[in-house]
């Protein structure tokens, strides 16, 4: 997993079923989607652009998943901005064996795509073959899944291991339902080759091909795209007959929300940014982001960073409060590699504290006297937060310890490059979750995850109790138990990881006092537009 770009957040869906043979049965009705059937005028969205496509296999970006969940059904979702249950979607209920490696979707009876076809177990195998042959970036979470169609109504997937994700994966928008005559009709295929062989990118990138309460009218890359409501729509009608989603910059989303009187939201108008917006509008947010600082373990990269009493004296010298305060943070001072919207977040009281004679005294100790460290970080406002604020205040925090920080701001690009390339000895930057578990930040972050590659941390260097906490958690195959195990494993990479917890930032959704239902979610889509509604 990546750091986001600015404006950018990768998140996507992970969800926990017990260990016990369990049938969930969902609720008939659509997680977010049963208000009243009225249809009324037109929604307007104002969001910098960052997507590629609106093609489901290949879409990654917010942008594109923001249009994706509206154009789409999944088999299960989350109901506004509580992404700890999933929730009925396409499949009305859905069994769990007690190994976590099977899992049996009924489908909902009588949905119909958008061109009136009737939707079976069929097109749900076709757009998960096709997802996972794509090989595009959300394939990887669905690695080792097979699915498998026994009759109209009925889905099996199967894992190769015990994978209690399965059915949060299953909510991702890369996971959307696709019609599959009219993708196949239109160069698509889900067959082993379709990473070379699928063609259906250009089709779904002007007309849509899902179950979803709208239908694509038109995209235009860089300015707009325009989606209207869905004749043939299974469930409750949306709010809006039709949403324009348009490209603009935060500055500008803010001067449009301060003078409109009509339906509106902004989805980046965040942090600081929230200053001075008049008492009419409402904010919706959730602290989703976390950021931390690295240090690399390497001794050939660094003498000072790869010595763990260097880290722990930073790690005491910080002021986490004082953070707290430059990211808006309304849940106080960090806590955790789990930012607090997710389950498996670490409570307010196990909040991080500065000991500046504990860091004093553990430099003492280790015969460390006067450490230099070169500190680079991506020169850039991520939601609403200048990461060169954040930047300095480590240094001045680290100053009062007897460290001393040479910061190196960097483009975006140059910093990835550094970061990347593993040779940078200490960073900082954002980190999403890739779906709503620990899971995805437990196997970047942990010895020989993605990240930790980065800094040099391997297992063989790694404490006992962070190897021993990593198994834990990932033998977990119940969702308490991972939750209880996240509780666990943060704890350990606190004491004992080369990562230093910095804050957590909030994703907002800003609206007009014409709407309701703009629910901000931490589930990857930012917010669910059909359940937008005309206030009153």
């Amino acid at each position: 997993m990546h750091p986001p770009q600015q404006r950018k957040v990768r998140r996507y869906l992970l969800a926990l079923v017990p260990a016990v043979v369990a049938t969930c049965v969902l609720s008939a009705c659509t997680a977010g989607r049963s208000a009243s059937s009225a249809v009324s005028s037109t929604l307007i969205v104002n969001t910098s652009f960052v997507y590629k496509t609106l093609d489901p296999g290949r879409a990654y970006e917010q942008t594109g998943y923001v249009a994706v969940h509206a154009l789409y059904d999944t088999l299960l979702t989350f109901d506004g901005g509580d992404v700890t249950t999933p929730k009925p979607d396409l499949a009305e209920s859905f069994e769990s064996a007690p190994d976590s490696r099977t899992f049996t979707f009924t489908l909902r009876a009588g949905v119909t795509f958008s061109d009136g076809a009737p939707l079976t177990a069929k097109d749900v195998v076709y757009s998960l073959s096709r997802l996972r042959n794509l090989k595009g970036s959300s394939a990887s979470f669905f690695t080792g899944l097979n699915a498998t169609a026994p009759d109209d109504r009925t889905v099996v997937v199967t894992s190769e291991t015990p994978n209690p994700t399965v059915p949060v994966l299953l909510a991702m928008p890369a996971a959307s339902i696709v019609n599959s005559a009219a993708v196949t009709a239109n160069g698509g295929t889900d067959g082993a080759d379709a990473a070379s062989a699928d063609k259906a990118q250009s089709f779904l990138d002007t007309a849509s091909a899902g179950s979803g309460p709208y239908v694509l009218e038109s995209n235009s890359p860089g300015e707009q795209i325009v989606l209207k409501a869905n004749d043939h729509y299974w469930g409750s009608k949306p709010g809006y007959s039709r949403v324009v989603i348009k490209n603009m910059d935060a500055q500008n989303q803010k001067l449009t929300l301060s003078r409109a009187g009509d339906p509106e939201l902004a989805l980046d108008v965040a942090g600081a940014l929230l200053d001075g917006l008049p008492t009419t509008v409402a904010v919706s947010k959730q602290e989703d982001t976390s950021y931390f600082a690295y240090l690399n373990t390497d001794p050939a990269v660094s003498a000072v960073t790869s010595n763990p009493a260097f880290v722990k004296a930073l790690r005491a010298a910080l002021d986490y409060q004082g953070l707290a305060k430059l990211f808006g943070s309304a849940q106080g001072p960090a806590r955790g590699l789990i930012a607090p919207a997710y389950p498996g977040a670490l409570p307010a009281q196990d909040a991080m504290k500065q000991d500046l004679p504990l860091a004093r005294r553990l430099l003492a100790d280790a015969g460390i006297g006067n450490p230099a460290v070169d500190f680079i970080y991506p020169a850039i406002t991520y939601r609403g937060v200048d990461l060169g604020t954040i930047a300095t205040k480590v240094q001045g925090d680290a100053a009062a310890a007897g460290i001393t920080i040479n910061l190196t701001p960097l483009p975006l690009s140059a910093f990835l490059e550094q970061y990347r390339g593993g040779k940078s000895a200490m960073g900082m930057t954002p980190q999403a979750l890739s779906y709503p578990r620990a899971e995805s930040m437990v196997r970047v972050m942990s010895p020989d995850g993605v990240n930790a590659k980065r800094l040099g941390w391997t297992s063989a260097k790694a404490p006992d109790s962070v190897r021993t906490a990593t198994a834990d958690f990932l033998a977990a195959t119940s969702d308490d138990a991972r939750n209880a195990a996240a509780v666990r494993w943060q704890h350990a990479m606190t004491a004992d990881s080369p990562y230093l917890l910095l804050g957590a930032n909030a994703g907002t959704v800003v609206s007009t006092k014409a709407v309701t239902g703009a629910d901000y979610t931490a589930a990857g889509w930012i917010v669910d537009l059909a359940a937008v509604r005309p206030a009153g």
